[in-house]
């Protein structure tokens, strides 16, 4: 049976003894699994974020979203109507919301104050149920106020801000491009919905956007079914609902879960792709190590000899010189995985989203380096374990 042990206390022995030289050589693992690790957990956090917040808004998984344009359009066509949703709501099955969004610009003004949140959008009743997006104050618009083009508007808490500072805006008027509205509602924070404030926003009717913002274009279609099983279902009976209104299919009907998945693949191949250029750093690691390991083998030809003219046979030797390089990247990838945890949890915490620990590309990065330490050190182990123990004893650098 053969015993790891002695050769494995020599070889740290023999680290111990070269430390400086011994740590240069890691130098190259570490960055090496520092890079995967800090790019692995970053994409994996990033994933994570932009998931929670697709949760967070309430589209789930029955979640389907209609977008105006040919699949192979570079400039879509905005063919969507109010019609369309309205169809969609009482001809389709298992339907229980439908969000038609009309996104223009509108400049606010109250008094002196004035400001232009980044969007004004046109909205049905249904937005607050379907988004899970509640009303911190007041209340959201309802049917008859759409229907009977009443003149209320309900806006995020930063619109609420800037206009009245720290004071209830409701039943305050304020105009819109000019024209007046009665705020009836302020909504809760949410924050961000990849990327963008949703609490910067204002809400009105969607039958008055043509008259104050100008358009009755709907920029999409929202459609949220009962269950995830009534997805693909609805899917069908849309695109066939949409196609005979239109007379072709000059839209695109997409799933949460699609959309998810598109994520899900796009950071993986970022994240697969930057982390197999960082792995380089690994090969150019394991030439280094083989390097050191040669230059070992010649200034410890005189120890080899000793050794072998008191009994060590080749296994032994050859095993040392082995452990050794496996010590050096082992070392490397543990002390890599500390520093690429701690670099991927600082920029996570900095770039305010919760950092993932890797734990898989972890214990990769160990296998990967348990087979580069073993790959790289048996060349040089095995001209050690062939020295000739007379001629060993004669040599001298």
């Amino acid at each position: 049976m053969i015993n790891l042990f002695e050769p494995l206390k020599i070889a740290f022995a023999s680290l111990l003894v070269n430390r400086t030289r011994s740590l240069l050589t890691t130098l190259g693992v570490i960055i090496g699994v520092a890079a995967v690790i800090t790019l692995v957990s970053m994409g994996e956090g990033a994933k994570s974020f932009i998931l929670d917040q697709i949760r967070g808004w309430g589209a789930g998984t029955n979640f389907i979203s209609v977008n105006p344009g040919e699949a192979d359009a570079a400039v879509p066509e905005l063919t969507l109507t109010i019609g369309d949703a309205n169809a969609i709501k009482t001809q389709v099955k298992n339907v229980r919301y439908v969000m038609p969004e009309v996104v223009g610009r509108g400049r606010l003004r109250y008094g002196k104050k004035e400001y232009t949140p980044p969007f004004t959008l046109g909205m049905t009743e249904d937005f607050p149920y379907a988004y899970t997006q509640k009303v911190a104050e007041g209340r959201f618009f309802n049917k008859a106020e759409i229907d009977g083009r009443k003149h209320v508007v309900v806006i995020g808490k930063n619109t609420a801000r800037k206009l009245f500072g720290e004071y209830s805006p409701l039943g305050e008027r304020i105009k819109i491009n000019g024209v007046g509205f009665i705020v009836i509602g302020v909504l809760e924070e949410k924050g961000t919905l990849l990327f963008y404030d949703m609490d910067d926003i204002a809400y009105l009717p969607i039958s008055l956007t043509e008259a104050v913002l100008g358009t009755k274009t709907v920029t999409d279609l929202n459609v949220v079914v009962i269950d995830e099983a009534s997805v693909p279902q609805a899917v069908t009976d849309i695109t066939r609902l949409m196609t005979r209104r239109h007379g072709k299919q000059d839209f695109q009907v997409f799933t949460q879960q699609g959309g998810i998945d598109m994520i899900n693949n796009i950071l993986n191949a970022l994240t697969g792709i930057v982390s197999a250029i960082a792995a380089i750093s690994l090969l150019v690691g394991g030439i280094g190590i083989m390097n050191i390991m040669l230059v070992a083998v010649t200034e410890r030809t005189r120890e080899i000899g000793i050794r072998k003219a008191i009994g060590a046979k080749r296994q032994d030797i050859f095993l040392q010189f082995v452990m050794e390089s496996v010590l050096i990247t082992m070392s490397g990838a543990l002390i890599g995985i500390a520093v690429g945890t701690l670099a991927a949890w600082g920029i996570m915490t900095w770039l305010k989203m919760s950092a993932v620990i890797a734990w898989g590309a972890a214990y990769l990065a160990c296998l990967v380096a348990f087979l580069v330490g073993t790959f790289f050190g048996v060349y040089p182990a095995m001209r050690a374990a062939r020295l000739d123990p007379v001629e060993a004893l004669r040599f001298e650098v």
